[in-house]
């Protein structure tokens, strides 16, 4: 999606001149993007004079801004999102045996059934909004408002003008899939560690205890190299957890700071413009903000339930025919996962269904205010 949206050159090529070719996309998709968020600002500031007019351009200014962000980050930080990628496919993060191969496919299963369901979703939204940019266009008008310093009377430039805003909503929209099946995508993949990371310790458990019955105990040394590389892998998620807020921190910070805004706009746009046609996108719109949040939340709230659960998992295990040694170790293992991981936005929200809840009512705070 990044690759189609104009962000992301494909790692593997070697041509020079490919590589030239795409910067050459990369930068005229920001110009483009930029361009628009630039020209509805200016809209918002010196021409707009009504609430319905603020509420309706508020709604795409933010999305613009989200995605100005999201594109950015992505670019700058390019060589740390192909690292926190190719972690996964080392030691200790990848799959040993066919048990951990099989959690491994059920999480990509499910990511990939998400992100087309997403991808569905967002895609009917811009076909909505495409068709009514389409049908303003026909009748002479611009597909969005915006404040520009030429004269879009001329036939030519109109047409230029109306192709560019139509082609920045597209691909803006690329954009925001491919950054929310990512986020989405490394937040499940945490979890999923924490399941490998669950099944490989209960094997280890499993075989020490086998050896003590059979009176076959391991050597010392060796035991206690097992028990770090158990302890080394849970220090690893977290810090693969922590590295995947530092990336899209600011990302998560603008989503959430303008979803509370667009929520409470959007809602409030279409409960005293219900019976027009233009609001059926709008409606499409706000359904897609609302699920788009749910799912960073719930999957926020997915890694903080799965790293807290495993001193529960192990404390179910047969730990008392362990040593001392083995339960002191797996104790600090315990101890470590009673701070659960968070996927925080800056210093404004934690990624949980909470969290969703509290948005949720600021929002209807927020749309009651501006009822009145």
């Amino acid at each position: 999606m990044y690759t189609i949206g104009g962000i992301w050159r494909p790692i593997e090529w070697s041509s020079n001149v490919a590589k030239l070719l795409y910067n050459a996309f990369t930068f005229i998709v920001l110009v483009l993007e930029y361009f628009l968020m630039l020209t509805q600002f200016m809209d918002i500031v010196l021409v707009v004079d009504n609430i319905d007019d603020f509420a309706t351009n508020t709604l795409m200014f933010l999305t613009i801004v989200a995605v100005c962000c999201k594109a950015t980050v992505v670019i700058v930080r390019r060589n740390s999102i192909i690292s926190l990628v190719q972690l996964l496919l080392k030691a200790p993060y990848k799959p040993r045996d066919e048990d951990e191969m099989a959690i491994q496919t059920k999480c990509d299963k499910f990511i990939k059934s998400y992100s087309i369901k997403y991808s569905l979703l967002v895609t009917s939204s811009v076909t909505g909004v495409t068709i009514g940019s389409m049908l303003n266009v026909m009748q002479g008008h611009l597909p969005l408002r915006v404040w520009l310093p030429y004269d879009t009377n001329a036939s030519p430039i109109f047409w230029i003008t109306s192709i560019q805003q139509i082609m920045s909503t597209i691909f803006a929209a690329i954009i925001n899939v491919g950054t929310e099946t990512l986020i989405f995508g490394l937040s499940l993949q945490t979890c999923a560690q924490f399941d490998i990371y669950e099944s490989r310790l209960r094997k280890l458990v499993t075989s020490k205890i086998a050896s003590y019955l059979k009176h076959l105990p391991a050597s010392p040394n060796n035991r206690k190299v097992v028990i770090s590389e158990c302890i080394h892998h849970h220090l690893c998620i977290y810090k693969f957890a922590k590295t995947i807020n530092i990336i899209f921190n600011q990302v998560l910070f603008i989503q959430f700071f303008g979803s509370i805004l667009i929520l409470c706009t959007s809602v409030y746009y279409v409960s005293t413009h219900m019976m027009e046609s233009g609001s059926a996108t709008l409606i499409v719109y706000t359904f897609g903000m609302f699920v788009q949040i749910y799912v960073f939340c719930w999957s926020g709230n997915e890694v903080m339930l799965k790293s807290m659960s495993i001193g529960d998992a192990i404390y179910r295990m047969d730990w008392p025919l362990l040593s001392t040694s083995e339960k002191k170790e797996l104790l600090m293992i315990m101890m470590r996962s009673t701070v659960p991981i968070k996927f925080t936005s800056s210093f404004l929200i934690t990624l949980s269904l909470q969290s969703f809840g509290s948005i949720l009512r600021t929002s209807y705070s927020a749309f009651n205010v501006l009822q009145q």
